[in-house]
């Protein structure tokens, strides 16, 4: 009786070993493409060192959200499954510096009404954060490269519409991505449960009650 009490020990022990060491949350791909983002985190302080321009492109923004209009920025976009969190870059583009106000610059989801981050978000930590990216670096202290920002979101299909003052053909113009004002590029984040390796018997055995 009591060498079934302890198999029966055994066995569960070995059900939760397993359930641990062959699942964990990670993101499907840490380089996807749009519409989803990249997977990863950031630091909104305003510098830009640890995005990649490459990889992390997510979308155009067009004078006026207009198509047929110049490209006036970029968004970039990472996602961290861990925490929820929506990691954002809007860069102009050479030679066209943003307009350094905090009611022009925001980000929006599904809805240009529903903004979940503003240029007065500020920055202390826990989203929704904001930092102008390089002010004053043409030595214009109303101009700035673009801007970072974070905000919480979970997984799941949306629009998203970034938004931008810049100043571009001797005059302040609008970037922001195609759609605007109605709606944005489609957003699709996905985190999911996959196997992560194999667990040899001499790990379980490791662990398993004795």
């Amino acid at each position: 009786m009591h060498h079934r009490h302890t198999l029966a020990l055994k066995m569960s022990g070995l059900a939760v070993v397993l359930s641990v060491l062959a699942l964990a949350v990670v993101p499907p791909s840490m380089a996807a493409s749009p519409p989803e983002p990249t997977y990863g985190t950031a630091n909104v302080d305003g510098l830009t060192n640890e995005w990649v321009l490459v990889s992390d492109f997510f979308a155009n923004m067009h004078r006026a959200g207009k198509e047929d209009k110049p490209i006036e920025s970029k968004l970039y976009l990472r996602y961290d499954c861990v925490t929820g969190t929506m990691y954002v870059l809007v860069l102009t583009e050479p030679g066209i510096p943003a307009i350094v106000n905090n009611n022009t610059a925001w980000v929006a989801i599904d809805n240009q009404n529903n903004k979940v981050v503003l240029g007065i978000s500020g920055d202390d930590g826990f989203p929704p954060d904001f930092a102008w990216v390089a002010i004053a670096y043409d030595g214009d202290a109303t101009h700035a490269r673009g801007y970072e920002a974070s905000f919480n979101i979970l997984p799941g299909t949306y629009e998203i519409i970034t938004h931008v003052n810049v100043f571009d053909a001797a005059n302040q113009q609008t970037s922001a991505t195609i759609g605007f004002p109605g709606n944005g590029p489609d957003l699709r984040i996905v985190c999911g449960v996959v196997p992560v390796k194999q667990t040899t018997w001499s790990q379980i055995k490791g662990v398993m009650p004795r």
